[in-house]
């Protein structure tokens, strides 16, 4: 007995460790794709080998174990088993993407945890093996169809929402990297470059005509111009002050090699202004496209398992002399299984492409175990089986699970710095 219990709890923890190791390699994958500006990434990060090995990982740690473990050891214990991937991401992310660990990750790391461990507790609840006409009674009560539309709204919302900024993100993307391809002076020199007179004294020498005012040549030859112009000057500069906006010649000590400098300068730190908004609402845009595929990774992975737990109940059920595979909603089942499944690994892909993984996992953690937990309730019509313990517990975990997943969400890649690669070792 011990022995099996040994082997469910190591099977458990062998699949969060397998699970977030395979995620921060595919997450380093697409940092050195990046990083050497490969121009197609999605279809690049196919061929790489590091990254079809972090896939393979994250598969079979998404399978294998938790069927195991799930086979062995009741819910209420396998479950908080799994937020030790929490813990082993954020490790992971240190260790090999050279993420910076903040206090505010290991404290929103642990809040995390400890969420999952109150929900998983207090909200598993041990249900009968059921047919498929009991599934489909169960799907046509007026209390699970309200549900399932609210839900599938909100799914289409992200995923609208999620495709809006996406195009934002790539749009800003083009547009910063096309204005950045010539050569830019920094925006933080520009002031530095800005025009002196001192700058601009020995063009100055050279320009007769603008000479400075000391020199009686250029005085000399500038009034008898005006004199062989003008029979009339004081008339004339009189009318010239009166009516005309025309401005003055320029000062001694500024050629017209400075005004032009000081023109374009100006105008280049006017375009860098520009660019660097651009570049500022690009990196914005490609984090919240990246939250909210986590967020869709998440609310997908929760219907693929309420989906797996009915079609392993079918199975058992089979198994068992009870024949229900011969039904089509059984093949519906399979169906949406797959969908759920492949549109889970879809979004989570991109997730990871866009932000870090002490974001990602997190978040899709808790929006995969809130939704698993308020699908399973309203579905099987379980609510009615939990007291006001349970109801208060599952709350305070609900709210522990948003606090840590704000602190883990609340800086951007720039700050918590997951977007690099560790140094590769110098040979000396």
């Amino acid at each position: 007995m011990f022995g099996r219990l040994l082997l469910g709890v190591a099977a458990s923890v062998a699949g969060s460790l397998g699970h977030s190791l395979g995620m921060t390699l595919q997450k380093r994958a697409h940092l050195r794709l990046e990083s050497q500006g490969t121009s197609d990434k999605r279809h690049a990060a196919w061929r790489d080998q590091e990254w079809q090995f972090g896939l393979g990982l994250y598969l079979f740690s998404s399978t294998v174990p938790p069927t195991i473990a799930l086979s062995i050891l009741p819910v209420f214990v396998a479950a908080p088993l799994a937020a030790v991937g929490l813990v082993a991401n954020a490790v992971c992310a240190k260790y090999i993407l050279a993420s910076t660990f903040a206090r505010t990750d290991v404290l929103g790391t642990f809040l995390v945890s400890l969420g999952s461990c109150c929900v998983a507790l207090f909200g598993a609840i041990d249900e009968p093996l059921l047919s498929l006409n009991e599934l489909l009674l169960l799907y046509k009560r007026p209390a699970y169809m309200l549900f399932f539309f609210l839900y599938s709204a909100l799914v289409l919302a992200l995923v609208a929402a999620e495709l809006y900024w996406r195009r934002r993100y790539v749009r800003l993307s083009n547009s910063v990297g096309g204005s950045l391809d010539s050569p830019r002076v920094a925006l933080h020199q520009v002031s530095a470059l800005r025009w002196t007179p001192s700058a601009c004294g020995n063009f100055a020498e050279h320009t007769p005509l603008l000479s400075p005012a000391g020199s009686s040549d250029s005085s000399s030859g500038y009034s008898s111009v005006t004199e062989q112009l003008s029979p009339e000057p004081e008339p004339m500069a009189s009318r010239i002050q009166a009516g005309c906006s025309t401005p003055p010649p320029p000062a001694s000590t500024e050629t017209v090699d400075c005004m032009y400098r000081r023109h374009f300068l100006e105008a280049n730190e006017a375009l860098l202004s520009r660019e660097v908004e651009k570049c500022h609402g690009e990196q914005v845009a490609r984090y919240v496209s990246g939250l909210l595929s986590a967020v869709l990774a998440g609310l997908l992975c929760s219907q693929t398992l309420l989906l797996a737990k009915s079609g392993i109940g079918l199975l058992l059920l089979t198994v068992q002399g009870d024949m229900q595979l011969k039904d089509p909603l059984a093949l519906a089942i399979a169906v949406g299984l797959a969908t759920t499944a492949l549109s889970n690994l879809y979004y989570i892909q991109r997730a990871l492409r866009l932000c870090s993984t002490l974001t990602v996992v997190p978040l899709s953690y808790c929006s995969g175990s809130l939704s698993a937990l308020l699908s399973s309730l309203v579905y099987f019509d379980q609510v009615r089986l939990m007291d006001t313990m349970q109801i208060s517990m599952i709350s305070i975990g609900i709210l522990l699970l948003a606090a840590g997943v704000g602190l883990l969400s609340s800086k951007n890649d720039d700050q918590n710095g997951p977007l690099h690669l560790p140094p590769e070792p110098t040979d000396s």
